[in-house]
């Protein structure tokens, strides 16, 4: 697996419940701000990551900057960028000796990821 970069963020659940748009919204503009900026592989409901390529750094600032300008950047509570060693990242080898499974890129469906929200948000 080649080298990635990623962001990860969580929710302030208990304040979103205040929001004038559903926790499920403030995920999906979340979603679409980093997807427009090349984060668009969904590995889990708030970590989103894209490949090391040319210019990544400068997509990585182009994202946060992204992310700075919508009005949900208010429930974020815990937002992190890092680079991850693609020949180093997968473990589970050392703990079950077998590979991980493949991340996957979408979710199929809007009913997944309400699913997953209503997960979180419990």
């Amino acid at each position: 697996m080649a080298d990635r970069w990623v962001i990860a963020y969580d929710i302030d659940t208990v304040a979103a419940q205040t929001a004038t748009v559903t926790v499920a919204t403030i995920y999906n503009r979340i979603k679409a701000s980093l997807a427009a900026n090349g984060f668009s592989e969904f590995t889990q409901l708030s970590v989103y990551s894209m490949p090391d390529e040319d210019n990544a750094l400068v997509r990585v600032y182009q994202a946060l900057q992204a992310l700075s300008g919508i009005p949900e950047k208010a429930y974020i509570k815990r937002l992190h960028v890092f680079k991850i060693d693609g020949a180093l990242n997968d473990v589970l080898p050392i703990v079950d000796q077998r590979d991980s499974d493949a991340v996957p890129t979408t979710i199929a469906n809007g009913e997944a990821l309400a699913m997953a929200i209503a997960e979180v948000t419990v």
